[in-house]
């Protein structure tokens, strides 16, 4: 699918249905590719908690202590008969654990033995056969074998507004479907990874243990009333409704195009080996399968990955460290996935990982809680646009695609994190004042798109250009952030508290930036230009006189006939 770029600068929506009225453009036209970002950070989920929660894992009224402990004690079983497969170096086992200074805990993971700090407990290698990534999920969901008389379609090159998360995702979809039994079918069967008996059995009791849709509706924003949606969408600039929009116009396509012409291997509903009928490849069910994929998956090695066993860690920020690449095998050749403990840990004691750094409204939004750490930090989100009408619009662009980074091309659109925190007095990104000084760059700056200038223009935006170039920059950005902070006033009362929270420190980001840049715009004349700056390196930015260089010579300096030439 041809996605093009997206567009989101409104900050004025109170309800679901009203944001999407403001746009009097078809939805194709204002969507991006990238629109659920998620690889910029790593991510290994569990379950998802209140604001208050530094672990992901929550235990509902439907989760019983027993029933935990016997989901952690069949999955631990399924796991040692194929541990030779699965894993090259594990010291951990899941275990159901107890809540704790005011923690509620789910499903976790806890030392088999006395571990040292640094010490590596789990490896895992990369394999399809039990790895859930977008491009084993082109292959094993999306095959074009299954889906041969859809030749006008290309499945391999299928590309979702959910970004990598939605394959991921429906990949999951499938795992509950085979766990359920749905693919009895040999040609059916002949297209999904080949497992032995034993690696199957994991895979189905991995899936089964997973935060169902009941628990995840407590904490994930996904899954929320939507009334509290409607609060979130008014106190955060990361927008849920957008995600929300692209998960249902992803699932919309899809159930057009495949699920419904290939029933047998898309089910709307499964029956678990419980008895339980649960929703599958439907829209309540690929909510569920990205709320879980999102709040699950690390990015390792330059790719999303949902890694069985891996996504039971809990997060810690002081405790944990981020899954990270590592090479295993006799000869260190083989890639996989590892994760090692920052401090010393106890036989039986909870071993934990980092999700890594994010905003809390991140946090919040794939995980469904906030850390700590996050809650110190005050984040805000702005877009930011190469205006389409502008009338150097082909040459900004060209800059953009090909003369700003090596192999990382700029977008016509941009997001950008507006920070405030200790040391930093509301300075923004210099990447985004660079980018939006391209984007008004005109009148009479606008010699710097000439071709003779293209290698050099993107630079050229590091520094100031002019004192009206750099007005137009103030002025843009000082307008996004009022235009969110206007819209957090028409947010209405109460909702979930982790809202309020977050709303809060937003508002602190944005008034913060907007007060550096009303400092920046008093001090417009105080600034070194592009002009001169060249001036400068041309030594022409002050006065001349003969002794500044005194080897150049004026006029005649012989007499006439004075030469001693042989005609």
């Amino acid at each position: 699918m041809q996605r093009s770029p997206c567009i989101n600068v409104c900050f004025q929506p109170l309800t679901r249905m009203r944001w999407l009225s403001l746009f009097l453009i078809p939805l194709s036209t204002i969507r991006q590719t990238t629109a659920f970002t998620f690889v910029r950070q790593s991510s290994p989920f569990k379950s998802t908690f209140p604001s208050n929660a530094e672990t992901s894992t929550c235990l509902s009224s439907a989760s019983t202590a027993n029933n935990l402990q016997s989901l952690a004690q069949d999955l631990n079983d399924a796991l040692a008969g194929c541990q030779a497969d699965l894993t090259r170096t594990c010291h951990v086992r899941v275990a159901a654990i107890d809540n704790a200074d005011g923690i509620a805990y789910r499903l976790g993971m806890v030392a088999t033995r006395d571990l040292k700090a640094g010490e590596t407990v789990l490896q895992m290698p990369f394999d399809e056969r039990f790895m859930l990534t977008a491009d084993v999920a082109r292959k094993y969901v999306l095959s074009p074998t299954l889906h041969a008389s859809d030749s006008s379609t290309n499945f391999d090159e299928y590309t979702g507004w959910t970004g990598d998360a939605g394959l991921i995702a429906l990949q999951l979809l499938q795992e509950l479907a085979r766990a359920s039994g749905v693919y009895d079918s040999a040609s059916i069967n002949k297209h999904l990874p080949v497992r032995d008996a034993s690696l199957q059995a994991f895979m189905n009791r991995w899936v089964m243990a997973l935060p169902t849709t009941r628990e995840l509706s407590k904490h994930h924003p996904l899954l929320w009333p939507e009334e509290d949606q409607e609060i979130l969408q008014s106190s955060s600039t990361n927008k849920i409704y957008r995600r929300l929009d692209d998960l249902e116009e992803d699932f919309g396509w899809l159930a057009e195009n495949i699920f419904v012409k290939h029933r047998k291997q898309y089910p709307e509903a499964v029956v678990a080996a419980n008895g339980e009928t649960m929703d599958c490849f439907n829209l309540k069910g690929f909510k569920w399968a990205l709320a879980n994929t999102l709040s699950r998956t690390v990015f390792v090695d330059g790719a999303l990955r949902l890694l069985p066993i891996f996504d039971f860690f809990n997060h810690h920020d002081e405790d944990g460290k981020e899954v990270e690449l590592g090479y295993m095998g006799a000869f260190k050749t083989m890639k996989g996935a590892q994760v090692a403990v920052p401090v010393r840990c106890r036989a039986g004691e909870q071993v934990f990982c980092s999700y890594g750094p994010k905003s809390a409204a991140e946090y919040l939004l794939e995980h469904g809680f906030c850390s700590k750490q996050a809650l110190k930090t005050a984040v805000a989100e702005v877009t930011l646009e190469l205006d389409p009408d502008d009338r150097f619009y082909d040459d900004k662009l060209d800059i953009l695609e090909f003369e700003t980074y090596d192999q990382a091309p700029m977008d016509p659109v941009q997001k950008f994190d507006l920070i405030s925190a200790p040391g930093r007095d509301g300075d923004p990104d210099p990447a985004m004042i660079q980018f939006v000084r391209l984007c008004k760059l005109g009148g009479a700056d606008a010699f710097l798109l000439e071709s003779i200038f293209r290698k050099e223009a993107w630079d050229f935006m590091a520094l100031p250009v002019s004192e009206a170039n750099e007005l137009q920059v103030i002025n843009a950005v000082t307008a996004v952030c009022q235009a969110a902070l206007d819209e957090f006033d028409t947010c209405s009362e109460g909702g979930p508290e982790i809202c309020t929270k977050i709303r809060q420190l937003e508002r602190k980001a944005l008034s913060g930036t907007m007060e550096y840049l009303l400092r920046e715009k008093e001090a417009l004349d105080l600034k070194e230009y592009y002009q001169q700056r060249r001036l400068k390196d041309l030594g022409l930015d002050s006065p001349w006189t003969p002794e500044d260089d005194p080897d150049i010579g004026y006029g005649q300096t012989r007499a006439p006939g004075s030469a001693d030439y042989d005609w």
